[in-house]
């Protein structure tokens, strides 16, 4: 090089036609992105993560931000200044309708347009614009940099609040992906069990109250208070917590909120341990029992539900009883024998009771039949009370 003469900058690698390195312009309409940014992700929008996201295409030749920042926390603005951004404020304008209700009109959407195109006409190297807004209301100004001054568009917005016809307007896109971290989402978890579990008798966790008063149990650091009805919002969606209609201690109709013990999440993060299968009352049977005479397993547990009414396992009275029981001792002579010879019917059987306790037992060699005397019934009369009706007999058979 000689003396006197500075660098060629048109023959660095990446410079422009003006001699200018590769630039790109940032625009960030910031009320679009942090608000939803808060609704999706329940947590405040990160701009250094925007400033790497802008780093991949070029060096940020400009980089402004447009809110009326009086509504936004004052800590907003220190992070911006971090990540290089420039704050543009711009207070919105209140007025009060004939009906005497405030509205508000924001101007920084209309001071962000103006610069754009500002910037697209007095910079006219930087050729690629990076937007950070799914605003619909911006397709024009994208279309008019896109197809009259030939500028690159890129609409970086948050995923779900982006308008497919202003992508479709630019032609490129690059959304903003939050990673979820699942130590916030174990943290939140556990701080609605506690407040779950503080309530009084009566009382029960409904969405609203859950909002106002989870703050009270969890670390600001964490999830500052503002930011907490948006991730009980998240949940609901993600099917973290469930609801469900209720009554109250007072009789209320109410629809409570509460964690739902079946999501994974939830088991993971209180130690729940998966829910088994619930197959009802039916009896468990093993299928590698090797099957016996009568179809069961050996070793099969019955329950009360599992037996069955049908004729083979009922006595006279159609009461069930297990299929493996003792057979019951039957007087013979006392029993009618239709009743002894009917197909899957016990004769009227009088089971002993070898307990040895002092129940009134229905034992034939200790009880003798009354042989009619008064007030008294024989066993053989008590059985005839049991006949099935005469147009069911034919002999000794049961039609």
């Amino acid at each position: 090089m000689r003396p006197g003469e500075g660098p060629n900058i048109s023959s660095q690698p990446g410079a422009g036609p003006s001699g200018y390195s590769n630039e790109v312009a940032v625009f960030v309409d910031f009320e679009n992105i942090r608000y939803s940014t808060i609704n999706s992700y329940g947590r405040e929008p990160d701009p250094l993560a925007w400033r790497d996201k802008a780093l991949k295409y070029g060096l940020m030749g400009v980089a402004r931000a447009y809110a009326d920042f009086d509504q936004h926390p004052v800590q907003v603005r220190l992070r911006l200044d971090v990540a290089g951004f420039e704050a543009q404020h711009y207070p919105a304008k209140r007025s009060t309708d004939s009906s005497g209700r405030e509205k508000i009109e924001s101007r920084s959407d209309l001071n962000f347009a103006i610069d754009i195109i500002n910037t697209a006409l007095t910079r006219p190297d930087i050729q690629t614009f990076l937007l950070f807004t799914g605003d619909k209301d911006f397709i024009r100004l994208v279309t008019s940099l896109r197809n009259r001054l030939g500028k690159r568009i890129i609409i970086c917005g948050v995923p779900g609040s982006v308008s497919p016809d202003l992508v479709a307007a630019a032609g490129e896109e690059d959304p903003l992906q939050i990673a979820q971290s699942a130590e916030v989402d174990a943290d939140v978890i556990r701080a609605i069990a506690a407040y779950i579990d503080q309530l009084h008798d009566g009382f029960v966790p409904t969405q609203s109250h859950m909002s106002r008063t989870l703050w009270r149990f969890l670390d600001r650091m964490i999830l500052p208070s503002e930011h907490i009805e948006a991730k009980v919002m998240e949940f609901l969606r993600k099917g973290v917590l469930t609801k469900r209609p209720t009554i109250n201690g007072q009789g209320q109709e109410l629809v409570t909120t509460e964690l739902n013990i079946s999501h994974p999440l939830v088991q993971q993060t209180l130690g729940i341990p998966p829910l088994a299968p619930d197959y009802g009352p039916e009896a468990e049977y093993d299928e590698y029992a090797e099957p016996q005479p009568d179809g069961y397993p050996e070793d099969a547990s019955y329950g009360q539900d599992a037996y069955r009414a049908g004729p083979q396992y009922a006595n006279q009275y159609g009461e069930p009883q297990r299929p493996d029981a003792e057979p019951a001792s039957v007087d013979d002579e006392a029993a009618p024998s239709a009743f002894a010879e009917a197909p899957g019917y016990e004769a009227d059987a009088r089971y002993d009771d070898d307990d040895g306790d002092d129940d009134d037992d229905y034992d034939d060699d200790e009880v003798e039949p009354a042989d009619g005397k008064p007030g008294e019934t024989s066993y053989a009369a008590q059985d005839d009370q049991h006949q099935p009706p005469a147009d069911l007999r034919v002999g000794n058979e049961i039609r």
